[in-house]
């Protein structure tokens, strides 16, 4: 192969690899975000994907119905693109035609800031990349978060923009699309929730490796989860697993965080190989020591 000839590859290389790792740089900062986005909407309305729901594309709305809550929320809309689970193909929702126009008016500008690979109207992928798209989608569009659901042999994605929350007939909320929530710099609450992690693995690591019985791995773990738990309800008491996701090698990221109205919240987000999950710890903020755990999500 001639000089030249190599020095073109290669530059095309690099160009190419450049822009594949800009867009993963861009699925962080995005994943970053909406993962506290989605938990502030977790928090305030109980968003989870068992919740009853219906999507109307004449009326341009999602609504979800949250039984533990007694709530009705209607969500607005903006349709990402569909998932086929036949053929493993993505189409976006402007390329779309049985999707309404007008749930899909930002796609194309956000389309364009992609690698020309992803700009076709349809093409191949898995769901873990189609769901980095819809997060770093919704960053752009200053959503409060998004969401995705199946129908038939597809999977629709799609943004959450205005959120409205009803109870018994009566409008108790509107959640405007934006951030709601803000980070802090004390990690000690952090720091805190490692421990009470750590203390919590050696007891399931204990029951995986048969070094103690059930009945005193339970006790065990109670004892650990009264050590910081300020709200005693048995509810929430834990119980034993194995692979841990306490693990702090399993754990991708932690954040220390409140919301508007004041309350304190530790999130962290979990990969053990095949999903990320984010979760949340309540924290009581005039509590002193380590008993201060309230609520989770």
């Amino acid at each position: 192969m001639q000089k030249s000839t190599l020095t073109i590859i290669l530059i095309m290389f690099s160009f190419f690899s450049k822009g594949q790792t800009d867009l993963e740089t861009r699925f962080s900062e995005a994943n970053s975000d909406m993962s506290l986005r989605n938990m502030y909407q977790r928090i305030v309305w109980n968003m989870q994907p068992t919740n009853e729901y219906l999507f109307d594309q004449t009326k341009g709305e999602v609504k979800y119905i949250v039984e533990e809550n007694g709530y009705e929320v209607i969500v607005k809309p903006k349709i990402l693109g569909t998932f086929n689970l036949d053929d493993k193909t993505f189409l976006w929702s402007d390329k779309n035609p049985s999707i309404n126009d007008k749930l899909n008016d930002k796609v194309n500008s956000f389309r364009e800031t992609l690698p020309k690979k992803y700009q076709k109207n349809k093409f191949k992928s898995d769901t873990d990349f189609i769901k980095n798209l819809l997060s770093l989608f919704s960053f752009q569009i200053d959503a409060n978060g998004f969401d995705n659901k199946r129908q038939d042999n597809a999977i629709i994605y799609y943004s959450l923009l205005d959120i409205r929350i009803f109870k018994e007939e009566k409008e108790i909320k509107v959640i405007e699309p934006k951030n709601h929530i803000q980070i802090l710099e004390s990690q000690n609450n952090v720091s805190r929730i490692k421990e009470f992690h750590k203390e919590k693995l050696v007891v399931n690591k204990l029951h995986n490796e048969n070094k103690i019985d059930s009945d005193e791995a339970f006790k065990k773990v109670k004892d650990v989860h009264l050590k910081y738990w300020l709200n005693e309800d048995s509810y929430f008491f834990p119980s034993l697993s194995w692979p841990c996701d306490f693990d702090e090698k399993s754990i991708l990221e932690w954040s220390e965080f409140k919301t508007k109205d004041n309350r304190l919240f530790v999130i962290y987000t979990t990969g053990l190989g095949w999903t990320t999950e984010s979760y949340a710890y309540e924290i009581d903020s005039d509590a002193n020591g380590d008993k201060v755990i309230i609520n989770e999500y």
